[in-house]
């Protein structure tokens, strides 16, 4: 990367940007908090408009009360019985919240009051004897109104607030007082429920009609000379003045915008000088990009296979120069075409993208050249991301001189098989009438040499078996004879077959099998299902430890809706390892492999008996024993119409 120091008017750029960004900074800080206590404030205000209504329902509803009672003693002229009295008190006291008693003076003189317990003491109160009270009764009667007064001290303990409404007969006439006694201490609670609910502090004083403030009679009186907000409440003759504040300061983001606007900016201005530095950089980057592209060119242009990359719907978009002589095409032609053009059978193109759906995946098809000749070859498909862009990768090899060698293999096999296989029976028999006594009584020595002579010579003889069975199933010249097979009798005579092998080294042989599978039949041709048998019981007993035992089973396995009879063949050795499980079934290939290895074996055993399995339309399979050993297994077609008692 370019290091040297910037230009003078980048410089200037930069501190531009730094003054700028420290001013929008300030004024979004600024903004936000005038946002901040705009909400605030509109939060009070609220609570404020909800408060005043509050306290005016709540102490308005005695009064509507109280002017109907009023109502009542005028439609009676005020001939009002203590009976009248004792009914309809209580009733006009239950209807409404905070009554602690309503009484009524005629002439001034308290006579009835509800209810009368605890209010004993009021009852004959003469309200001119009230020296403190008096003047403002006497004011309310010139008056004419009602009007809500207190916090008062009562005659009877405690403190309240008090409607008095004067009763006129007619004009002039004057009757007397009804009072009503609200109790301070319901309003109270209900009041504090409400500030609770909304996060405020309140405290209400009294206003005189000058203005003039008196003491606070609820709440803290230090928030009438701070910031908090106002508000005047009226009540029936009552003014008072309401002080509210909100518990919840506002929210502070002073310090996050700060610190995320300059270190925005921060970042801005570094990414800027990196930018400014990693210009010449870039150049540079792009050349050897360039010099990379034309380098992996040329290596994949000398790639004898042909390498294609095609769009996700097929169309080719790019190859390699081994390409075009494969299948016969000038230079430049193949792009925009579609890569199933190079197939003998494009038909079958959804076939070949399940059979290479793995990376790891090569399926065997034929080639079109140009000419319409046809070829061998081999296909591995896989999918890459160029540019951000999906596209397919295709590796496609000729076969042409891999059959040819691999059909010169064969041929080499098979003339070697033929020829070994006349003189080593002659050589066979020979041996075998030798060691029988045709030439007559022979010492022990010259026994023993015959003996292991014949024994290898009848090796050598199953090997060469095997190689012919290897060349007539890769020539397809190998006759199969499928017929219906009681399964059960063939596996107890392999097993039988294979105690010679397995009683020297005291290894058991214990089958099982259900009962209701022991009637069970398989298409199968008899000959080479035994070989099967017989090669997996070998293996099994070959590779098992002395004193151990060998489980065959037999069970049904269903698979997609199909159901498999299987022989399952299970030692107690020391199992398959699991980097060579890949290549059980591959010809000529051996765990141990190593002249000092401590089994003998051509490694075709598996191969042939997996073709001769899937000739008969079945399958072989490994999976590791448990808790050690090694699991082989057979599966054949279990089809019910095969089966004693359900023929048709």
């Amino acid at each position: 990367m370019d290091t040297k120091l910037l230009p003078f008017w980048q410089w200037i750029l930069l501190l531009v940007l730094l003054l700028g960004a420290a001013y929008a900074t300030e004024t979004l800080v600024a903004h936000e908090q005038q946002h901040a206590r705009s909400q605030q404030l509109r939060h009070e205000i609220a609570s404020a408009g909800q408060l005043r209504a509050l306290i005016e329902s709540e102490l308005n509803i005695p009064l509507y009360l109280t002017i109907g009672l009023t109502a009542h003693v005028q439609a009676r002229n005020g001939e009002i019985s203590p009976a009248d009295m004792h009914l309809l008190l209580p009733e006009l006291v239950h209807q409404a919240r905070h009554i602690r008693n309503i009484g009524i003076a005629p002439g001034n003189t308290l006579r009835y009051v509800y209810p009368k317990t605890g209010n004993e003491q009021a009852i004959g109160l003469y309200y001119p004897d009230i020296k403190e009270q008096w003047p403002d009764i006497e004011a309310i009667i010139a008056q004419r109104e009602a009007r809500l007064v207190g916090p008062i001290a009562l005659v009877q303990g405690g403190t309240a607030f008090i409607y008095r409404l004067p009763v006129y007969l007619n004009a002039r006439n004057y009757w007397g007082i009804i009072s009503t006694v609200v109790d301070i201490d319901s309003v109270w609670r209900l009041l504090e429920k409400q500030t609770s609910e909304q996060e405020v502090q309140i405290a209400l004083r009294s206003l005189s009609a000058t203005g003039r403030a008196g003491p606070a009679f609820y709440g803290d009186e230090r928030l009438f000379y701070d910031d908090s907000m106002l508000l005047a409440v009226s009540l029936r003759g009552a003014l008072w003045q309401m002080a509210l504040r909100s518990l919840t300061p506002p929210p502070d983001r002073t310090l996050a915008i700060r610190t995320t606007a300059y270190s925005v900016t921060l970042l801005l201005l570094a990414l800027l000088c990196w930018l400014f530095m990693s210009r010449q950089h870039l150049r540079r980057s792009v050349a050897e990009q360039q010099r990379s592209k034309l380098q992996l060119r040329s290596i994949m242009d000398n790639v004898a296979d042909a390498i294609i990359t095609t769009l996700p719907d097929g169309t080719i978009e790019q190859v390699n120069l081994s390409c075009y002589p494969m299948f016969g095409y000038t230079a430049a032609t193949l792009p925009g075409m579609h890569w199933s053009a190079l197939l003998a059978e494009p038909q079958r193109l959804d076939e070949l993208y399940t059979a290479t759906s793995t990376n790891k995946a090569e399926y065997e098809t034929l080639g079109r050249r140009r000419d319409d000749s046809l070829f061998p070859l081999a296909i591995r498909r896989s999918h890459i991301r160029l540019q951000r862009q999906a596209r397919q990768l295709l590796v496609l090899r000729d076969l042409s001189e891999q059959q040819k060698t691999e059909q010169l293999k064969q041929e080499f096999i098979a003339t070697v098989s033929h020829e070994l296989r006349t003189p080593l029976t002659s050589i066979s028999a020979a041996l075998g009438l030798a060691t029988g006594g045709a030439l007559g009584e022979l010492n022990s020595s010259q026994l023993r040499m015959l003996q292991l002579a014949h024994t290898h010579c009848q090796q050598l003889t199953a090997l060469v078996n095997t190689l012919l069975d290897v060349e007539k199933l890769a020539s397809g010249n190998m006759q199969f004879q499928l017929t219906r097979l009681p399964l059960l009798p063939l596996l107890q005579q392999c097993i039988d077959d294979s105690q010679i092998l397995a009683r020297p080294r005291r290894i058991g042989l214990v089958l099982h099998c259900p009962p209701d599978l022991q009637q069970a039949q398989v298409q199968a041709d008899n000959l080479r299902l035994k070989q099967v048998l017989l090669h997996l019981l070998g293996n099994a007993v070959k590779f098992s430890p002395p004193n151990s035992t060998v489980q065959i089973t037999v069970q049904v396995n269903v698979q997609l809706q199909q159901r498999l009879l299987r022989v399952v063949i299970a030692d107690q050795g020391v199992g398959v390892s699991e980097q060579f499980v890949p290549k059980l079934f591959s010809r000529f290939s051996q765990a141990d492999s190593s002249d000092s290895r401590m089994h003998g074996g051509s490694g075709l055993g598996l191969a042939v008996s997996k073709s001769l399995i899937g000739h008969m339309h079945g399958s072989i399979g490994y999976m590791p024993n448990t808790p050690q050993g090694s699991c082989f297994y057979i599966e054949l077609p279990f089809d019910a119409s095969i089966q004693p008692g359900q023929l048709p």
